[in-house]
């Protein structure tokens, strides 16, 4: 039977996801690939993995029972390619996964590489829904990701670096880019640049409002770039983290801060199992650095 690894990475994805077009789009690669895949994967283990109809993707009783198999089988591979990296570099590789820029993550990659002159680094840049399915695939190690609530799994280790206000992203020549800042109750009407699942969209605007506040999406980003082109084209807004604004600048595209809106907090996310020696180290320098240029923010 020849079962890859690619394949097992590829129903990994589906199955966190529970939806193809999500897991494709993480996996960077395009959905029509990624059911075949998975119908070959179906046919090597002898059976369908999912339930699929319009509305919803389950597992089936096999899918279930191959998937914490699946997991294992990840991992150790990536053990070996990892001490392989390590051997050829000569030092530990760790891969970090950046959802959104800042200037204190900026800090934190440029101290780690002084801290840590023996690890090689690989940044990559990840999409909204893109950062679970990157750690669960292993292709990055850890991720700066911001949330309004720890993402939460058996699978996952996550820690608080540090909480930021919003900001609304709108086109330079947006009637609310001269505001010094606005209320959720100005923004009511406006048409909205989504980046997030229906579920997650709701978490980070602090739905439902009393005031009744539902947000009209008029598009979908997958990535902070693609934001980004959207308003700086005065196609909608959207609200982000106030690290963006030092992050993410952009010529036609203003930053102005929200009120009434709860701060969004940035987490260091990285698989639950035991982390390699480096990860670690990166991880408690994060720490350490995040809380320090947070005290520093806050005395002006």
């Amino acid at each position: 039977m020849d079962l890859t690894v690619q394949q097992l990475r590829y129903f990994v994805a589906v199955a966190r996801e529970l939806h193809f077009a999500r897991a494709a789009q993480a996996l960077r690669i395009s959905a029509p690939s990624l059911s075949q895949q998975i119908a070959a994967l179906e046919r090597k283990v002898g059976g369908p993995l999912f339930r699929r109809d319009a509305r919803r993707v389950e597992l089936t009783e096999l899918g279930t029972e191959l998937l914490p198999k699946a997991g294992r089988s990840i991992a150790a591979l990536d053990d070996v390619v990892s001490w392989a990296e390590e051997r050829r570099a000569g030092g530990a590789v760790v891969r970090v996964g950046l959802v959104v820029g800042s200037r204190i993550a900026s800090v934190i990659l440029s101290e780690a590489a002084r801290a840590f002159p023996g690890i090689r680094w690989k940044i990559t840049r990840l999409g909204f829904d893109g950062s679970l399915t990157a750690l669960r695939t292993s292709r990055v190690d850890v991720v700066l990701a911001p949330a309004m609530s720890a993402p939460s799994g058996p699978d996952l280790h996550a820690v608080p670096l540090w909480s930021e206000g919003r900001v609304l992203v709108v086109g330079a020549g947006h009637p609310l880019a001269g505001r010094d800042s606005v209320t959720v109750d100005e923004v009511a009407d406006e048409h909205f640049v989504a980046t997030l699942g229906d579920e997650a969209l709701t978490d980070w605007l602090g739905l439902p409002r009393s005031d009744g506040f539902t947000p009209k999406v008029a598009y979908v980003a997958a990535t902070f770039e693609e934001v980004l082109d959207i308003c700086s084209a005065g196609l909608g807004v959207n609200i982000a983290g106030a690290g963006a604004v030092s992050g993410s600048p952009r010529p036609g595209v203003v930053f102005v801060p929200v009120r009434g809106l709860p701060d969004a907090t940035v987490h260091l996310l990285r698989p639950a199992r035991t982390p390699s020696a480096a990860v670690l180290a990166v991880e408690e320098l994060a720490v350490r650095v995040a809380r320090r240029e947070t005290a520093r923010d806050a005395d002006g």
